[in-house]
Formats: C-alpha cells, sequence, structure tokens
C-alpha cells in the first residue's frame, strides 16, 4: 500500500505566493495606510491559512488493484471508463470509473508520487485492455495506455 500527500514545505511555499500578492496589491493601490489596517491582515493570514489546509487535505492512497481518493475509491483493474476532461485554467481531471464507482483528480496529484503512478497506470492498462473505454482526450494523453493507438496487439 502506498500512500500520498503533498510535503509540508511544498503547502507553506506555495501557500505564500496568493497573500503576498495582495499586500502588495493593498500596498500599491492603497499606500501603508491600507497596510495599517487590521481587517486587511486577517483576510490575508485567512486566506494564508485555507491555502496551506487545502493543499495538505489531498490525501492519495493506493493498492495492488486499487485507488482512494479522500473517501472516493475504485478498483483499477475493474475500469469501466477513463476520461480525460478539461477543467478550466486548473489543465485536465482524470476521471476513472469502475462499475459502480468514480474517481477524479489531476493527474498531477497521482504523477507526484511514482509508486502510487504505477500501480494505477498499470491498472488503467490493463482495464483498457480488457474493454474499459476511453474518451479522445484521454488517448491523446495517454497514447501507451491504447494498444490500438500505438499499433500494439
Amino acid at each position: 500500500m502506498e500512500r500520498y500527500r503533498q510535503r509540508k514545505l511544498a503547502s507553506w511555499l506555495t501557500a505564500l505566493a496568493p497573500p503576498f500578492v495582495l499586500a502588495v496589491a493593498l500596498y500599491l493601490y492603497g499606500g501603508l495606510w491600507a497596510l495599517s489596517l487590521w481587517p486587511n491582515w486577517v483576510l490575508i493570514g485567512g486566506l494564508f491559512v485555507y491555502l496551506v489546509y487545502a493543499s495538505r487535505a489531498e490525501v492519495v492512497t493506493a493498492g495492488a488493484d486499487w485507488l482512494k481518493i479522500g473517501k472516493h475509491w475504485v478498483k483499477t483493474y475493474e475500469l469501466t471508463g477513463i476520461e480525460y476532461q478539461p477543467r478550466g485554467m486548473n489543465g485536465y481531471e482524470l476521471v476513472l470509473s469502475d462499475e459502480t464507482r468514480t474517481v477524479r483528480f489531476t493527474p498531477r496529484l497521482i504523477q507526484a508520487n511514482r509508486k502510487i503512478w504505477d500501480l494505477v497506470h498499470l491498472g488503467m492498462r490493463y482495464s483498457v485492455a480488457n474493454g474499459a473505454e476511453l474518451n479522445n482526450d484521454a488517448r491523446a494523453a495517454f497514447p501507451e495506455i491504447d494498444p490500438a493507438a500505438t499499433g500494439e496487439k
């Protein structure tokens, strides 16, 4: 079994950027006076705490034949559908579905841990070989998963 959660240092450092930009914007548009008001610092501090919590909240766990993200899980060797869907400014979202369950996540979340990505990737390949549906975006993003696209048999 593998488990992954973003590192604390990465969470803290990435969460610093938006509050810093907000503080600079307040300074540029309101001067030093705007930074002296305590409600602005409450807003900046609240944003920072939220961003740290939100980035550490995504916990990924995987076993030999299953993947769990948060409270949702699927059996990776029994997938019936694999979709790669646009998600606006955040890039793409990978949607894995088995007979009864569905898991949605950004691929970078799984690919950050090589062992988990290997488990999921092998399950995706096995499922496609056994008839799982792939949408066109998934075929383009992961050509090695679809034997028909690479000419393998």
